[in-house]
């Protein structure tokens, strides 16, 4: 049994059950991804209030998609709205099938992408954080963008390794190996390394960035992930003042 005295945890709701309450439901929703999300989107809750908005977190983007693909089953009367994650679309563009008015997509790879922007996250480097930072930026893009360009033809190759396995100097030879015949993406990382606020994997960005703000003996404030995200919530700027206004506009219709 668990510290908890035993109960399990509340298991995300299936897409059918999902769709069994948005039949049910009279308010308007927005259905999010997951609840590392809820941070920003409890915030967007908030600020549409007066519409009675309510957010539900779906378990994922796969299932945000599947509830998406799914929407007539869905009662006309229900206002729901969907928020997605470009993640690869960045790079591939947004299918035909998911080109439409009532699912709204992050700016970036994905909402941390966005709130690293809102909040021009990069300034909390200070001294030689920041040149750190950089430089393992470009050690970083540097696996990513041949982790990528594997993923976009097969999706089993990974893009989500921690970059504290990915900078391990016991990896990197490995890590960088190429296949027979196969050449290194070098436009791809040059993309990717001009524009990595929207274009690296948002978790791996911020996990890259905590790196460098949490130093031992750093005598300035420490981070984590949810403190971001919550710090920026609280003053979105464009890019999440965009979602907001692209939900509003949906269940308001």
């Amino acid at each position: 049994m668990s510290g908890t005295g035993g109960v399990p945890p509340n298991p995300e709701p299936t897409v059918d059950e999902i769709i069994a309450l948005l039949r049910k439901t009279a308010l308007p929703t927005v259905v999010v991804e997951g609840s590392d999300d809820m941070i920003i989107y409890r915030r967007l809750e908030e600020s549409l209030g007066h519409l009675g908005v309510s957010v539900l977190a779906a378990g994922g983007r796969d299932n945000v998609l599947s509830i998406f693909g799914r929407r007539e089953e869905i009662p006309v009367a229900v206002n729901v709205a969907f928020v997605a994650d470009q993640d690869t679309w960045i790079y591939t563009g947004i299918p035909i099938e998911y080109r439409n008015s009532r699912l709204v997509v992050t700016a970036g790879y994905s909402i941390e992408n966005d709130v690293f922007q809102d909040g021009n996250l990069l300034s909390l480097l200070v001294g030689a954080e920041k040149s750190r930072f950089l430089t393992e930026l470009q050690h970083f893009v540097e696996w990513y963008s041949l982790a990528l360009s594997r993923h976009l033809i097969d999706r089993s190759h990974a893009i989500s390794l921690h970059p504290d396995h990915v900078l391990n100097p016991a990896q990197r030879a490995t890590l960088l190996s190429l296949n027979a015949g196969e050449p290194y993406p070098v436009a791809l990382r040059q993309r990717i390394h001009a524009d990595y606020v929207s274009l690296v994997r948002g978790k791996s960005l911020m996990a890259l960035f905590l790196r460098n703000t949490n130093s031992r003996g750093r005598p300035h404030a420490r981070h984590s992930d949810t403190s971001l995200l919550e710090m920026v919530a609280v003053r979105p700027g464009p890019l999440l003042q965009r979602v907001t206004r692209a939900v509003e506009s949906i269940v308001s219709a």
